[in-house]
């Protein structure tokens, strides 16, 4: 298998309670944990099939990574079902969900894409959907 060569970079005011969420809401499963002294977090790996989100908490001002903005993510799932679970998790986990399951077809995947969105406590939108994007050499 290959190692992710794009990986995104989510950081959180309160990154315990973003790590919380995005593993008790979505599924993504922990890889590792750098906390500081301070009990905010450094950084932390989490994954979502073959891929990884890396997490952290706000860096001060002084810092240039005090400055990332609200992301929006797609997590590829492998097929519908396994989208429709993830949903279903999302809900009775209370998540803000602002598009409910359904098909998407666009110019991009015409044949269509079962997905839903939501929102994380900090303003972060996350697809969870069946398009699985395609790398041509």
């Amino acid at each position: 298998m290959n190692p992710p060569t794009v990986t995104p970079s989510v950081v959180y005011s309160d990154a315990s309670a973003g790590i919380d969420w995005l593993t008790r809401v979505l599924g993504l499963k922990l890889l590792s944990r750098y906390p500081m002294p301070d009990g905010s977090v450094a950084f932390a790996e989490l994954a979502w099939r073959t891929g990884v989100v890396f997490v952290s908490s706000r860096a001060p001002a002084d810092n240039p990574w005090s400055k990332v903005g609200i992301a929006s993510i797609a997590l590829a799932a492998s097929d519908a079902e396994t989208v429709r679970r993830h949903f279903h998790q999302a809900v009775a986990a209370g998540a803000d969900v602002v598009r409910e399951l359904h098909v998407a077809r666009t110019p991009a995947f015409p044949q269509g894409s079962a997905q839903f969105d939501l929102r994380d406590p900090e303003g972060n939108l996350w697809t969870v959907g069946t398009y699985q994007p395609k790398v041509s050499r």
